[in-house]
């Protein structure tokens, strides 16, 4: 359901957030969910999206709530505390009315096997009814109302449910006795059944009059285009504003929509205004209102600069037009989704209110026409653009004389050799063939609303930013929609301003790109150390006929800084972050460290204080180490005694450690898991791993099948406490008891029951120590490794605030 350009998802299926992703909307452009009752195949889809999207929030009857809190919170093992955490709850109350995001919702209680709801929406003139899961069936309304199981009152609203006046009505239909049957719907009066489209069902029979809802972003229902006004003809024309005039049969005065000679339908522009020609078109009005196009201001302002401004000569005529994004009315949350939208781009979520009102100031809302250049390709590190309406695409410069069309655009991809496809509004892939004879993969950069574009510091990913890979050039951002697009634009100089004084986390990245390019320095600096000593040494042994070697040098790649967002990518589920994630966790990292070969990162006892993501070199599991014995020589006697490590000792008494599999059968998950890992550390020494823009989709599936299977061994293994002497762990795998670190946190795993709460206190301080401490050896591998640490105490913070992310972390000691 979209009101005013912002999402409902309303019952959403499992896997509903990524077919949407699928669709190109963004999950930031989804502001709320409505459940109607917590059924799998209508609440599946909410548990997914509050835990992997944006804070959004869950709109239902608080019975309904506190059933769906409690389903999720046994099924996933979270506590409910973060289930509600992670999103917020509007009461949707029967016969109160609800207002969200200027629309008004009304519900009312269905007829269902578990509390269930149906409601009535409305936005500026317009209607939507949805039944939900209801048995419509007035013989069994009859007899229930009979029998005393429901009142008059509530009888009749039940019978009144699919009689409402308004523009749809959804209304489902199933296997009765909880389903209404299709005999019912086919019995309704025609002009309900003008306005009805069935859900819940696949298909109808053949001779069925009625119609199924169509599916798909392509079969939008669209109430804006309903009921069009009769053309009217113009009159009262005003120099520099649009031609209204009163439509004496609702008392509202509406703009005018008209066609000439041709049948063609035309709206005026600024530009021809006054006109005898200038016509409007009002089918894209929402609420069957009219656009002022006289408010001055960022909202309205660079639109009609930029229409007449950019359009070459021969096409400034009297049908010249602003896009339809700009005849949106504006609405009073409009400020409010400015702040949702700019709350996706990294660092901005962490400022104060009083910085946060600083970058409101300097935000300014443009809208371009189809074809026009949003961003000049010598402007795109100069400002940060985000999408609010609409979708952008990346094309080479404009050339002198006038901008490429977008047909001559696609029509230069279409020509490359080796072209299969390309479908710009969707994203296809287009392979093309490169030199060496291979098709490669080439996806042309598309923003879609929620999407933005600016420095690599505020969008980590490279192909949506304004970072130019080398050899290329910068290429403009360029309206794509045939509607218009709407931009927020933002001055980078002006930002960063703000960023630096208001954001903590700003600050501390900044401190992290001088140290990246110090530790780059250092590592130029070494290699030119070793490249100049290897020559020395090999001049001497040409001279000396002796051989030669260079003593305590460590290999040139461990010198190499890496960027967290770059080894992020080779992790399977951390790869899939959002930005603002991926920009917050590189900002917590500290690091890098190297451990030596044979070095532990963590001991059987420890606290699980740290975090391990590794950059280079491998890890594994270890047998418990023996216990280390340290001598103190006292008086003059020479008697020598151990000094015992009491903490530990008591802590291992109490913790059990994990066991080692031994006699591993060859055929079994836990062999094949062994080579998987140990193959995936021969891809990263050759160097194939990282390559992933050069896979097929075929060997791509593959790869994530692989990861897939190995998270999963992973945390049976776990469940088993239990590892195997087999596992090697390289670059980009977590190494993190995440389950024990977030022990009594707002992220611990809720598990209480009532033989729990009758165990005495000391039990539960053996058990709460046990949920802090290691129960397993990792060891740096033969090489060593360096590695990203993330302290505890801001890592949980993290997790705390992004529940999807601690349950892809939940239940396993590593994150392949």
């Amino acid at each position: 359901l979209w009101i005013n350009g912002r999402g409902v998802m309303i019952d959403p299926p499992p896997y509903s957030s990524a077919t949407l992703e699928r669709e190109g909307i963004r999950p930031q452009m989804i502001m709320a969910i409505m459940i109607t009752h917590c059924h799998a195949d209508h609440d599946a889809g909410t548990f997914q999206k509050v835990m992997t999207g944006s804070r959004v929030a869950i709109i239902t009857t608080p019975t309904i709530y506190k059933s769906f809190i409690r389903k999720y919170a046994a099924l996933s093992g979270l506590s409910p505390a973060l289930l509600r955490h992670s999103h917020r709850h509007r009461p949707a109350i029967v016969g109160q009315p609800l207002k969200f995001q200027g629309a008004t919702f009304n519900f009312t209680y269905t007829l269902h096997t578990i509390p269930c709801i149906a409601f009535k929406v409305e936005w500026r003139g317009r209607s939507m009814v949805f039944t939900g899961d209801h048995l419509n069936s007035p013989p069994m309304i009859d007899s229930l109302e009979k029998m005393g199981v429901l009142a008059k009152e509530r009888a009749d609203d039940l019978r009144r449910l699919p009689l409402q006046e308004c523009d749809v009505l959804l209304h489902e239909a199933g296997a009765p006795p909880i389903h209404t049957p299709l005999s019912v719907l086919t019995a309704l009066p025609e002009r309900v059944k003008q306005r009805l489209y069935v859900v819940h069902t696949s298909a109808l029979p053949s001779d069925c009059d009625l119609r199924v809802a169509p599916t798909g972003t392509a079969g939008t229902i669209r109430l804006d285009q309903l009921n069009k006004p009769a053309t009217l003809p113009v009159s009262n024309k005003v120099n520099g504003a649009m031609d209204y005039k009163t439509d004496e049969s609702n008392g509202r005065r509406r703009s005018v929509e008209t066609s000439d000679s041709s049948g063609r339908v035309t709206r005026p522009s600024p530009s021809s205004a006054g006109k005898k020609d200038g016509l409007l078109d009002i089918a894209s009005l929402d609420d069957g209102g009219y656009p002022n196009l006289t408010v001055a201001g960022d909202f309205v302002g660079p639109c009609t600069d930029s229409v007449v401004k950019q359009q070459s000569a021969g096409e400034r005529d009297s049908t010249a037009l602003p896009p339809l994004v700009f005849l949106r009315p504006t609405c009073v949350s409009d400020a409010w989704f400015i702040l949702n939208l700019l709350s996706a781009v990294p660092f901005l979520s962490s400022l104060s209110y009083a910085n946060t009102m600083e970058v409101l100031e300097i935000a300014q809302v443009e809208m371009f026409c189809a074809n026009q250049v949003v961003i000049p390709a010598h402007r795109r590190g100069e400002v940060l653009c985000v999408v609010w309406e609409g979708t952008c695409v990346e094309r080479e410069p404009s050339v002198e004389g006038g901008n490429l069309s977008l047909e001559e655009y696609s029509l230069g991809y279409d020509q490359h050799p080796g072209a299969s496809e390309l479908d710009m509004h969707n994203e296809t892939l287009l392979y093309v063939e490169s030199g060496d004879g291979l098709l490669r993969r080439f996806n042309p950069t598309v923003w879609h609303a929620g999407d933005w574009t600016g420095p690599l510091a505020l969008q980590p990913d490279t192909e949506r930013s304004a970072e130019v890979p080398n050899g290329e050039t910068s290429k403009d951002v360029v309206a794509l929609s045939a509607e218009g697009v709407k931009v927020i634009m933002l001055n980078m100089k002006d930002l960063h301003e703000i960023l630096k004084n208001g954001s903590k986390l700003f600050r501390k990245y900044l401190a992290l790109k001088e140290k990246q390019a110090a530790e780059e320095a250092a590592m130029k600096a070494q290699i030119m150390r070793n490249e100049i000593l290897a020559q020395t040494d090999l001049n001497y042994l040409s001279t000396n006929g002796e051989g030669y070697r260079i003593e305590d040098q460590v290999p040139n790649h461990w010198y190499a800084y890496d960027s967290v967002l770059e080894v992020l990518k080779c992790n399977s589920a951390l790869g899939k972050l959002t930005a603002l994630q991926k920009r917050h966790l590189e900002s917590l990292a500290e690091g890098p460290r190297f451990f030596e070969a044979g070095h532990y990162l963590w001991r059987v006892g420890q606290p699980v204080d740290y975090a391990f993501l590794i950059v280079t070199g491998t890890g594994h599991f270890a047998s418990k180490p023996e216990e280390q014995r340290i001598f103190h020589r006292r008086c003059s006697t020479g008697n020598m005694f151990p000094i015992s490590d009491r903490p530990r000792r008591e802590a291992l008494q109490i913790i059990e450690e994990d066991k080692q599999l031994i006699n591993v059968p060859p055929n079994s998950e836990y062999a094949r898991l062994e080579i998987g890992l140990q193959l995936r550390v021969e891809e990263m020494e050759l160097d194939v791993y990282d390559q992933s823009k050069d896979l097929m989709p075929k060997e791509e599936r593959m790869r994530n099948a692989r990861d897939r299977f190995a998270n999963k061994v992973l945390a049976r293994l776990y469940s088993r406490r239990a590892y195997t002497a087999g596992l090697v762990f390289s670059r980009g795998h977590l190494l993190s008891d995440t389950s024990r670190m977030v022990s009594g946190s707002l992220a611990h795993i809720h598990h209480s029951t009532r033989r729990e709460e009758k165990i005495d206190t000391s039990s539960v301080r053996e058990r709460t120590r046990d949920h802090h401490c290691h129960t397993s050896n990792m060891m740096a591998g033969p090489e060593g490794c360096v590695v990203m640490v993330f302290p505890r105490s801001s890592l949980v913070q993290f997790l705390d605030g992004n529940p999807g992310v601690l349950l892809s972390l939940l239940g396993t000691q590593v994150v392949v």
